[in-house]
């Protein structure tokens, strides 16, 4: 039927599109600025547009279709709907945003807004963890706040934000539509805007009036990997997909938080949106965070020192002597897919002087010596000093290294040192001029590396590359280093309530509204009543 196909007033629907999306680690050495962005996904109105058809690639290098492909792709099937393109702006987590990198992205947001013309919708692909610094609230409600004073109350808002987002009061109540990934690793951007085109395009027609609920819960870590396929967050998960099949739900949508952040406010945190129901959508809601709370005991596994994840790569390696993939060393405390600048030094440092027999790939962030190498010529050796990014505090470590390839690639420049050793082992260290993220081995292909001929590689990445290696790696050790995305740095009270783990509690129904309040009106710290303690 025609009337199915237009928007209001028996006309096509007008509905703008954009992103403005980071990942902020509090304890990187370094601010993220205006060019990280550009080198990674800086795009705008027509170019925008042909990024996001289904034969454009939205995110050069990572993936070609994200949310706003979703997005349009809902719009195209439900018919009737013109899709405005804005400004789409994605780094490489890092350090927190300099405030005029902030400023200047949000004010080129706006002016695509403004210069956008009448509209009915705006769909947003946000984080929820982003960190600007100098900005005391989150980002991404100073953006909802700067938008709606351009459109109004009028014009409906649909947001979808990062499984990791720390949800707060003014990432809720300024949106119509709110939905979030439901995989880790993240693979279903293109899903999650989707989702989100069609209930805002259902939402514009009248055929849904959403409502919302939301649940703080005072954890920061739980669920052991929470890792969507895997136990235990694998049941949580097969919940909350069974929620949205209900017909009176909307959405329903699951955040552990990332927890790196200067926020004082951190927490997992549940969100139910009901079709005009809000006593259904508060009572599943409540239902529903009370099933993430079971949760917060799984811990997560035994992280492991250099010495003992060598052993254990050795086992591998006497089981496995066709080298049917490597073994991945997972620097957990230098994860730049969680914000670390990934210049930590001491994998280098132990590998170098412990694992002489293997053949180890190491990554490193470190300018300086990027900078020292650049017109060395391929085959010379050289002494040189490892030592990470500026301000990260690591060891130098001192080496004999042959330069061994160079490359520019679309993260930065690249030099490979190679260290060969006696006892039959080569040590790999690709260095970098920008954070290293080799979540595919195409990072290692680009110096002349095949990833398949590692004993040892070392990823600064928790999960999204295991989507890549999974014919090449197949076991994964957990590394302690000690560096920006250290576990044992967030395990302990540092907001305005208790959190688990650093305290055991029993109930998180005391600590929500506190933790659901905006930082203007909020009192002192939350005294838990009695017996709220395992």
């Amino acid at each position: 039927m025609i009337g199915s196909k237009l928007g209001r007033g028996g006309r096509p629907l007008r509905i703008a599109y954009g992103r403005l999306f980071h990942e902020a680690n509090a304890r990187s050495p370094r601010l993220t600025e205006r060019e990280d962005f550009e080198r990674m996904h800086l795009v705008r109105g027509e170019a925008l547009a042909r990024a996001t058809g289904l034969r454009g690639t939205e995110l050069k290098a990572f993936m070609p279709h994200a949310e706003l492909t979703g997005f349009r792709q809902a719009a195209r099937l439900a018919g009737g709907v013109e899709t405005v393109p804005l400004l789409s702006a994605l780094a490489v987590p890092g350090g927190p945003l300099s405030r005029g990198c902030f400023d200047g992205l949000v004010r080129e947001l706006c002016d695509a807004l403004r210069e956008a013309g009448p509209i009915d919708g705006l769909y947003l692909a946000l984080h929820g963890s982003m960190q600007v610094d100098g900005l005391d609230e989150a980002p991404e409600s100073f953006v909802l706040r700067e938008v709606r004073a351009i459109v109004g109350r009028d014009v409906k808002v649909a947001v979808s934000y990062d499984l990791h987002a720390n949800l707060s009061a003014g990432m809720v109540d300024p949106v119509d539509v709110l939905v979030a990934y439901r995989t880790n690793p993240h693979w279903d951007l293109a899903p999650t805007g989707f989702r989100a085109g069609t209930r805002l395009v259902r939402a514009l027609r009248g055929e849904l009036q959403p409502v919302h609920a939301w649940r703080k819960l005072p954890m920061v870590l739980g669920g052991g990997l929470t890792i969507d396929f895997l136990a235990p967050m694998r049941a949580v998960f097969r919940e909350l997909r069974a929620l949205e099949r209900d017909p009176r739900v909307i959405s329903a949508s699951l955040f552990m938080v990332h927890p790196y952040t200067s926020a004082e406010h951190l927490g997992w945190s549940v969100h139910v949106s009901t079709d005009g129901e809000p006593a259904l959508a508060n009572e599943l809601a409540d239902r529903f965070a009370d099933r993430v709370w079971k949760e917060r005991l799984s811990r997560l596994p035994p992280m492991l020192s250099i010495d003992e994840a060598l052993a254990e790569a050795r086992v591998a390696r006497r089981r496995f002597p066709s080298r049917l993939g490597a073994v991945v060393f997972v620097d957990v405390d230098d994860i730049v897919g969680a914000g670390a600048p990934g210049g930590n030094t001491r994998l280098a440092q132990g590998l170098l002087a412990r694992a002489r027999d293997l053949v180890c790939f190491v990554p490193v962030h470190d300018p300086a010596l990027v900078r020292e190498l650049e017109g060395v010529r391929e085959g010379q050796t050289r002494s040189v000093v490892l030592r990470g990014t500026p301000g990260y505090g690591m060891p130098p470590v001192p080496m004999e290294a042959t330069i061994a390839g160079h490359a520019q690639t679309e993260f930065g420049r690249m030099v490979r040192l190679d260290v060969r050793h006696a006892e039959g082992g080569t040590l790999h260290v690709v260095i970098t001029d920008s954070p290293p993220l080799p979540i595919h081995p195409s990072f290692w292909a680009s110096v002349g590396l095949r990833a398949r001929e590692a004993d040892v590689i070392v990823q600064k990445n928790f999960f999204h590359y295991r989507l890549f290696y999974a014919t090449s790696a197949f076991t994964h050790l957990p590394v302690a280093t000690g560096g920006a995305t250290s576990f044992d740095a967030v395990v302990h009270d540092r907001g305005i309530v208790p959190t688990e783990p650093a305290t055991s509690l029993t109930e998180w129904r005391d600590a929500d509204p506190i933790l659901k309040q905006p930082k203007r009106a909020r009192g002192g710290a939350l005294t838990l009543s009695a017996g709220h303690t395992r």
